[in-house]
C-alpha cells in the first residue's frame, strides 16, 4: 500500500512539473484568441494596436481582427475586417433604417457571421463600440461561443472614478455571464491620474468590501454603496488588477503574465 501511495504521488508531481513547465518554457505554442471589451471610450481600439505592437515586438505572431462595423477609422491594420463585408452607413442607406435600428440589424449579421481562426499565438478581437448590443444580443455569446481557447480583456476607464466602479464591475459581470468567457478587469488610461488616485482604484477592484468603507458617496448611492461592494466582493473572482496606458503601452508585461496564468494550472491570478 505505502509503495503504491508513493508511485501515485511521483505521478502527481511529474505532472505538476509538466504543467508548470508548458506555462513557462513553451510559450510560442500558447494559441489565444483575446477579446478586448469595454464600453464605448474606453480604449479597445488603441488598446488592440499598442498591445498587439507590444505582442510583437515580444517576437510572437499576432493577427488582429475588427468586429466594429460602425467605426470610421482604426489605428491599426487589419487582419480580419468585418467591414468589408458591411457597415453601419451602409445598413441605413440601404434599408432605411436609423443608427440604433441598423446597429441592431448589424448584430444580427455578425451573429451569423463565421469569423476566421488563425495559426498564431496571439489573436486580437476589437469588439463593437457599443458593447452593450454586442453583449446582450445573441451576436456576442454566438461569436465566443466559436472561438477557441479564448480570454476576454475588459477595460475599465481610470477616469471615471472610484465612486462609480461599481457600476464598471457590474459591468464587467454581466459581460463575464452573457459571453461565457475567462475575463481579466484591466483599468486603462491611467497616465491620465495621479499616483495615489490610480491606486485607490486598483485597491478597490481587489478588495471592494474593505474600500468601500473608506469612501464616503452622497445621495442615493450612500444606501447601496457599501452593500453592493460586499457582494461584489463574494462574486467576483480574486484577481490582481493591471493598471495601463494604451497609450504608453504601460502595464503590458503583467497583462501578458495574465495572460498565461488564465490558462494555466499554475497560474496565481491574485
Amino acid at each position: 500500500m505505502r509503495k503504491t501511495g508513493l508511485i501515485n504521488l511521483f505521478i502527481i508531481f511529474s505532472e505538476e512539473i509538466i504543467v508548470f513547465d508548458s506555462c513557462n518554457s513553451n510559450r510560442g505554442l500558447f494559441k489565444v484568441n483575446i477579446m478586448i471589451l469595454g464600453p464605448a471610450g474606453s480604449g479597445k481600439s488603441l488598446l488592440t494596436k499598442s498591445f498587439s505592437d507590444y505582442l510583437r515586438e515580444e517576437g510572437y505572431n499576432v493577427k488582429v481582427i475588427n468586429l466594429d462595423p460602425g467605426c470610421i477609422s482604426l489605428p491599426y491594420d487589419c487582419d480580419y475586417d468585418i467591414r468589408s463585408k458591411f457597415t453601419i452607413e451602409e445598413i441605413m442607406r440601404k434599408e432605411g433604417l436609423g443608427p440604433n435600428g441598423a446597429l441592431l440589424k448589424a448584430m444580427e449579421k455578425l451573429s451569423k457571421m463565421n469569423i476566421p481562426s488563425f495559426n498564431a499565438d496571439f489573436t486580437l478581437i476589437d469588439a463593437p463600440g457599443q458593447l452593450e448590443v454586442f453583449i446582450f444580443h445573441k451576436a456576442g455569446p454566438k461569436i465566443a461561443g466559436k472561438l477557441k481557447n479564448s480570454i476576454g480583456v475588459f477595460i475599465i476607464d481610470a477616469t471615471i472614478g472610484v465612486k462609480d466602479l461599481p457600476a464598471a464591475y457590474l459591468y464587467s459581470l454581466a459581460t463575464r455571464y452573457r459571453l461565457g468567457i475567462e475575463m481579466i478587469n484591466v483599468i486603462n488610461k491611467v497616465d491620465l491620474l495621479e499616483e495615489g488616485e490610480a491606486e485607490k482604484v486598483k485597491a478597490y477592484l481587489i478588495n471592494p468590501a474593505s474600500q468601500a468603507k473608506k469612501i464616503k458617496p452622497k445621495g442615493m448611492l450612500s444606501d447601496i454603496y457599501i452593500p453592493l461592494s460586499e457582494l461584489l466582493q463574494k462574486v467576483v473572482p480574486a484577481q490582481r488588477v493591471p493598471l495601463l496606458s494604451a497609450k504608453y503601452k504601460i502595464g503590458f508585461s503583467e497583462l501578458l503574465d495574465m495572460l498565461y496564468e488564465v490558462k494555466c494550472a499554475c497560474g496565481d491570478l491574485t
